[in-house]
């Protein structure tokens, strides 16, 4: 089983463009759910003039218009394609809001989609290299002072000079993992506010999670994992604190839903090391 999955940034095709501003923009890495948001204010129920024994009455339930609830259910799409954080300007979201009501109403463009679309696609991605820009800085602006504040943790230390911090959890005794070698490993990454993106301690219900075994070798791992398991002994559980240029970079992968400049914290237990079995003659070349 690989751990770290190929993923490859894509550009998205002229069609489809909520679609693809939904797929693409990197801002909002966990979109919210469909009735999230702001709730509407409940009415303040009278005092209670019950006698002991007795149940009070229900609140009466709040009843919207339908203009109402259109406008929520506007507000839901807007939030779930990010229009938010691309920054319109007035006069755009005045066009956008045109374009929605062509939808709407099953109008047609008035425009050749083969002609606006390659300009249109240029519009969109100059705002999310702005945005994008804006995140990596504030991201990196957050790095640091990370990497300031845990220098007050005396439990963690620095491994080699690269920048990677590292906290044992569990002491182990076994031997080094080797280069080219297979270690079998449980693993969880996530954010610094605690939010996991991947582990590998799920399994279906019933079922214990089984350790995951990876190919001790540049590019089957990030830099900051792969610098920490070769120092691992057997039975070791380390906690790293990984800064952008030894995870995913400055880039992140926004599909994989890593941020621009992430800073990862990984716990990794190593249980046991192999060496790889032979390749085939064929692979070999």
């Amino acid at each position: 089983m690989k751990f770290i999955r190929s993923l490859t940034a894509g550009v998205c095709g002229a069609g489809l463009l909520a679609a693809a501003i939904a797929q693409q923009n990197p801002v909002k890495f966990e979109l919210p759910q469909v009735g999230s948001g702001a709730q509407a204010p409940t009415q303040q129920a009278a005092p209670a003039t019950t006698t002991p024994g007795q149940t009070a009455p229900a609140a009466p339930a709040v009843t919207f218009t339908e203009a109402q609830m259109m406008e929520v259910y506007g507000y839901m799409l807007g939030v779930r394609m990010n229009l938010a954080d691309l920054e319109f300007t007035p006069a755009q979201i005045d066009a956008l809001a045109r374009g929605m009501t062509m939808a709407a109403t099953g109008k047609q463009p008035t425009y050749d989609a083969q002609q606006i679309g390659p300009q249109l696609q240029d519009l969109l991605q100059k705002k999310q290299q702005t945005f994008m820009t804006k995140l990596r800085n504030a991201n990196l602006a957050d790095t640091a002072a990370f990497f300031t504040k845990l220098k007050d943790n005396k439990n963690v230390k620095e491994l080699g000079g690269t920048g990677l911090r590292y906290e044992i959890l569990t002491e182990g005794k076994g031997v080094l993992a080797k280069a080219g070698q297979v270690a079998k490993i449980h693993y969880t990454g996530a954010f610094v506010n605690g939010q996991v993106f991947d582990t590998s301690l799920r399994a279906p219900e019933g079922q214990k999670p089984e350790p995951v075994e990876i190919l001790v070798k540049e590019g089957t791992m990030i830099p900051g994992m792969l610098e920490a398991l070769v120092k691992m002994p057997v039975g070791s559980k380390w906690r790293l604190y990984i800064p952008p240029h030894l995870a995913y970079g400055d880039d992140g992968v926004p599909q994989a839903g890593i941020p621009p400049a992430a800073t990862l914290i990984f716990e990794i237990e190593l249980f046991e090391v192999n060496d790889a079995p032979p390749q085939p003659e064929e692979a070999k070349k």
